[in-house]
């Protein structure tokens, strides 16, 4: 079987990716021929040229993650792994997929939209609603870039501006005291769907799991499973796979939370394609249930190997 494996482009996180994509392309080596193609606007002649029975994206932001290069591969009729258009264009969407969220009964925090032109009247709207405690999120950004938590308050104008940087819409919600939880989930084609191991994610006293944090050896820790009592374990489990199915993910997905001391829950957003790379969590927690990475590579290309192309009307 041949694989095409497709990484970096334009994206901010473009690194992350290549590093994601480096590392499944040396599993997948094992058993398959297997060729890494950069996103480019060559992508569809070299695709053509390479002839792949399955093609991998390990893309992270836009554009890849969004649903662009998920089009693209259905027009061309190749199947590949990972969600399909629309599911990748809500799940990178932090606003719309809580939407789904909250439609599927999960318990999801409010939120202020923010744009660049009503800053102003929006800075009034987030005090209105939640105070200064609040964290802004780039609406379509991944591995924390752009993200500013204030978790004391401060000045929302800069926090806002900083993230308008990485994007053109930001999400602020109420900043909440808890635990840092993901739950990976498993959905190969026809095979019963599974939670991972829940995991926590701990870092230095008075830091948080931004972009440092999550990319530099030794910087986290994850705790696989979390301390945590089964029952709530259970909760966060059926949670995440509720979550990844409201917004029609197929294949893999990493659903983050935040864990109050009460046990009371929030879902905040869904990861389509999580990282690979060594330092990534859905990779850890596949390792603690059991499947190596090798395998987990294998078994992806083969749910995708299965399924077929998403338009096989138009191959």
């Amino acid at each position: 079987m041949r694989i095409a494996v497709i990484g970096g482009g334009c994206s901010a996180e473009a690194e992350v990716s290549r590093s994601s994509a480096t590392q499944i392309k040396t599993a997948l080596e094992q058993n398959f021929t297997v060729e890494y193609f950069e996103l480019a606007h060559n992508l569809a002649k070299a695709l053509a040229d390479f002839a792949p029975d399955v093609v991998f994206p390990v893309l992270h932001g836009f554009p890849g993650e969004d649903g662009t290069v998920q089009g693209l591969l259905s027009v061309l009729g190749y199947p590949f792994v990972g969600s399909d258009t629309n599911a990748s264009v809500v799940s990178m969407n932090k606003a719309l997929s809580k939407y789904y969220f909250d439609a599927a009964g999960l318990p999801v925090l409010p939120q202020v939209i923010v744009t660049q032109g009503s800053l102003e009247a929006d800075i009034d709207r987030i005090i209105a609603s939640f105070g200064d405690r609040v964290v802004c999120k780039p609406m379509h950004g991944g591995s924390a870039l752009g993200v500013v938590p204030l978790p004391l308050g401060g000045d929302l104008l800069h926090a806002l501006t900083t993230s308008l940087e990485i994007d053109h819409s930001i999400l602020v919600e109420p900043f909440v005291e808890g635990r840092e939880i993901t739950v990976g989930v498993l959905d190969l084609h026809n095979e019963q769907i599974e939670a991972l191991p829940v995991t926590e994610i701990l870092v230095a006293k008075d830091e948080w799991y931004d972009y440092t944090n999550r990319y530099t050896s030794g910087r986290s820790e994850h705790i696989i499973p979390a301390e945590i009592d089964e029952a709530t374990a259970n909760t966060l489990q059926t949670a995440a796979i509720r979550a990844h199915q409201s917004v029609g993910c197929r294949d893999l997905s990493r659903l983050d939370f935040i864990l109050e001391p009460n046990g009371t829950f929030w879902v905040l957003e869904v990861n389509n394609i999580p990282g690979m790379t060594p330092t990534s969590l859905y990779p850890d927690a596949a390792q603690v249930h059991g499947i190596s990475f090798q395998v987990l590579a294998e078994k992806l290309v083969s749910s995708a190997s299965r399924r077929g192309p998403d338009l096989d009307e138009l191959k």
